[in-house]
């Protein structure tokens, strides 16, 4: 996989979940009901839940509900700093409250049927990343300049955000976060290459140019210039080479292969790391209790 891809693809992606027979399933996938016992099964239909994946690494990463309660904590200290500076802002709306999880759904390229039946390539409305982020944009051009001072700060005095964050901080330990984002990138590289993955995504090679999509691996799939990411328009054709992707993964046992050697790397890498990844725990848990504790006090509910 194309390295510059693991990037935008470990905050996001991720993929189904599931053993199945072989390359004759390729013709007629639909029919086939089949089941992993390294993932969930597929559904009626031959249907992933993606979402339901989970990865050893989850544990130490922050869910989207999380993110969002933190985005929310962070706003409420923000706004009382900047009444302290006689600035009232009324900052964009977060959205509803997403799910308790983390989003492994297009880790190895799309993998939900539902949602490419609906999104293509696109990545899915409301998952992070595809929200649009004109009305924030717009917000932020708005700003005057001692509104922008007050919040960004300058040279001589940091800005509420800075603030924010500090108090956040407080008596959180400390964790090695860059090198946690490194192995989580690094371990969907790697595991690329064992031979149950790569002879996996040679089956998935053979499936999708079968069906007339000659494309080498799922990344350039993705990368198909005839799809335009950046533009909200969903073809016809985007939506039917994505569903025969997501077929072809399922029957080629790709999304199963790939979780299941992922699965063992990062075990193992926490088994190596026991105390790197139990300070990762104590940052996490500390953090979100100071979260808590902003969105919980009295104040916060005034």
């Amino acid at each position: 996989m194309d390295r510059r891809h693991i990037t935008a693809l470990v905050a996001l992606v991720v993929a189904a979940l599931t053993a199945l027979t072989a390359l004759a399933a390729c013709s007629d996938p639909d029919q086939r009901s089949e089941h992993s016992a390294d993932g969930p099964s597929l559904r009626e239909g031959g249907t992933s839940y993606a979402s339901e994946l989970v990865l050893p690494f989850d544990t130490y990463k922050w869910t989207a509900r999380e993110t969002w309660l933190h985005d929310r904590a962070r706003r409420v200290l923000t706004e009382r700093c900047l009444e302290g500076r006689d600035i009232s802002l009324d900052f964009p709306d977060t959205g509803p409250e997403p799910p308790d999880s983390y989003d492994n759904s297009r880790r190895y390229g799309v993998a939900d049927d539902r949602a490419v039946a609906l999104f293509g390539y696109h990545l899915p409305e409301g998952r992070e990343g595809s929200r649009d982020t004109s009305a924030t944009t717009g917000w932020g051009e708005a700003l005057s300049a001692a509104e922008e001072a007050a919040l960004y700060g300058t040279d001589l005095s940091p800005g509420c955000y800075r603030h924010a964050d500090s108090l956040l901080a407080r008596d959180v330990p400390a964790a090695d976060l860059p090198w946690f984002a490194d192995q989580s990138a690094e371990t969907l590289v790697k595991t690329e290459n064992v031979p149950t993955v790569t002879q996996a995504r040679k089956r998935w090679r053979t499936c999708m140019n079968q069906a007339g999509h000659p494309y080498t691996d799922p990344s350039a799939a993705i990368d198909d210039p005839r799809w335009n990411l950046n533009s909200p328009t969903i073809t016809e054709r985007e939506k039917k080479t994505a569903r025969t992707d997501v077929r072809c993964k399922q029957s080629s046992g790709l999304l199963s292969s790939w979780h299941a050697a992922e699965t063992a790397l990062q075990r193992q890498l926490i088994a190596r790391h026991a105390e790197t990844f139990g300070a990762l725990s104590s940052h996490k848990r500390a953090l979100l209790k100071n979260v808590l504790g902003v969105l919980n006090s009295p104040e916060s509910a005034a």
